[in-house]
């Protein structure tokens, strides 16, 4: 096969060597090169027919109990080696940033396994998703010169551009059958017609016999006792599609290459623009950061009437928080939109640092506020916010003075990082076990049994509290709980029982680490006996 024929769109030939793929690919135009992908697709049935199919149950059967189970990080390894030997069958090299996407990607499906919070594990498969669409297109497509606009945007609709190719399959099934026909004896075509005459005949067929004899009705029932139909075939059906039919889709929308590479080179906005509004908004800042410094960090100034430093302190921290969310959108529009100006890049510096000082301020907020009112899901992740923001605003600084810098990649590698380490460090295990640690007398036991997860319960042990619910003298306490409008023991003990019937329930498929670690523990205050 020549390299003529590759390039008019001939299937390539396995038998063609490296050298002359590499040097048709280096002939061959991007949108050639891709679509050709397409067709080896369909034209391999085997491995993308055959191989969506078996993945899409075997997706099914380790999602079906839910994302929390051992079965996700299996699912994703299985993933992970599919789509590198599609990768190799499509002559796709993986780049030196795939391990960083696989590796991040396999970690925060572990972390489903380790955590009993549904918020957690509802993020982190979200954060898996994404990172499967950001690996695809960064080896799919030429992404190096892309905006961070422009990559956001083709990642939200590559799965709606995926639709359109589900009928790919079917088109490759019916390709392939009609080949392997030709190759093989005319018998064959009879033997798959007789196999679909012959089911709905055995379906009448042992009905009949079932009700004409009790020996061979017996035997059928004892047959499939076992077996019964899933408890949610809606959920299951969904499953099935997007395991066979979305891996399909989304790979031959990837591999026809309708996805435009090029950038065109935008229009640039006359920096006099940006200096003029960024300098009456960094006036105001400047202000703003003097005050902080003085009343705040300082605390030498006079307050206003009926202030206290501590009273003081403890607001705004959520305003400050999207301020400094609207300061980083104004930093990355400039870059990207405005100009070179060496006097914008002095007001961006300056306006940087100012939204530095508001970081610093919400976060000493916040810090005082938990002192007084404790630790909560929404506080942490405040911090955790405050946090990424930094390390994302000092990228944006470096760009400012180096255009060549890498900014999408290092928000990318810096998101990821950041939210593994909040996942993996479970949250609500810090919450209990600072809260019961700091103020125990205070500690809202409430939020800490009903509203967090079994990620919690491990913390509550070590700090004795559950002893004191189930084996403590509650009897004044109860009382005193009824006067102060606090819930009893009683009431604790009841809604701990959730704890027992999650170890309880579990499975192969569904096992979950937090689940039985809880259980674990639980089960030592007998909650199965009340007491």
């Amino acid at each position: 096969m020549n390299n003529e024929s590759l390039i008019n769109g001939s299937v390539i030939d396995d038998s063609v060597n490296t050298s002359d793929r590499m040097s048709v690919q280096n002939v061959m135009p991007q949108s050639k090169r891709m679509g050709q992908r397409l067709r080896k697709m369909i034209d391999d049935f085997r491995y993308f027919g055959i191989g969506c199919f078996l993945y899409g149950i075997f997706f099914t059967i380790c999602l079906y109990k839910g994302f929390h189970g051992i079965t996700m990080p299996v699912l994703s390894l299985v993933t992970i080696g599919f789509l590198l030997g599609g990768f190799k069958r499509l002559y796709i090299k993986a780049g030196k940033s795939a391990w960083f996407y696989l590796a991040a990607w396999f970690v925060l499906s572990v972390s489903n396994c380790l955590t009993g919070s549904q918020v957690l594990i509802i993020f982190n498969t979200c954060g898996m998703f994404l990172l499967l669409l950001s690996f695809l297109l960064t080896h799919f497509c030429t992404t190096e010169r892309w905006s961070f606009g422009k990559f956001c945007g083709e990642m939200f609709i590559l799965p709606f551009a995926a639709i359109a190719y589900i009928g790919y399959p079917f088109r490759s099934a019916g390709k392939f059958f009609k080949r392997d026909e030709s190759k093989k004896s005319g018998n064959t075509k009879y033997i798959w017609l007789g196999i679909f005459i012959s089911i709905p005949l055995l379906f009448i067929i042992v009905g009949l016999l079932v009700s004409a004899d009790a020996v061979f009705r017996d035997l059928f029932v004892r047959l499939f006792r076992d077996i019964s139909l899933p408890e949610r075939p809606v959920w299951m059906f969904i499953l099935l599609a997007t395991g066979i039919l979305g891996s399909y889709g989304i790979l031959a929308y990837l591999a026809d290459g309708t996805i435009n590479n090029a950038v065109s080179e935008k229009t640039r906005w006359e920096p006099v623009v940006g200096i003029t509004f960024l300098s009456i908004i960094t006036v105001v800042y400047l202000v703003f950061s003097v005050i902080q410094i003085s009343y705040l960090f300082l605390g030498n100034s006079d307050l206003p009437e009926g202030y206290t430093y501590a009273t003081y302190a403890r607001e705004g921290f959520f305003q400050l928080l999207f301020v400094c969310l609207i300061n980083l959108v104004i930093i990355l529009v400039c870059i990207s939109r405005f100009r070179e100006n060496k006097i914008l890049k002095g007001v961006l510096t300056v306006f940087s640092c100012c939204t530095f000082i508001m970081i610093a301020s919400s976060a000493m907020r916040m810090i005082l506020y938990i002192e007084n009112y404790q630790l909560t899901f929404l506080r942490i992740l405040v911090l955790w916010a405050l946090s990424v923001i930094t390390v994302l605003l000092a990228g944006c600084i470096v760009t400012i003075y180096k255009n060549s810098f890498p900014l999408l990649q290092y928000i990318t590698v810096t998101v990821t990082i950041f939210y593994i380490i909040f996942s993996l460090a479970k949250p609500d295990y810090l919450i209990a076990k600072y809260n019961l640690t700091h103020d125990s007398e205070n500690a809202d036991l409430k939020y800490l049994i009903v509203l967090l997860s079994t990620d919690a319960i491990p913390a509550m042990e070590e700090e004795g509290i559950l002893k004191e619910i189930y084996y403590g003298n509650n009897k004044t306490k109860e009382n005193s709980f009824e006067e102060d409008g606090c819930e009893p023991y009683s009431v604790y003990r009841q809604s701990l029982g959730y704890v027992e019937d999650l170890n309880r329930q579990m499975g192969i498929l569904d096992f979950n680490f937090s689940y039985y670690r809880a259980g674990n523990i639980m089960e030592k205050y007998k909650v199965s006996k009340g007491k």
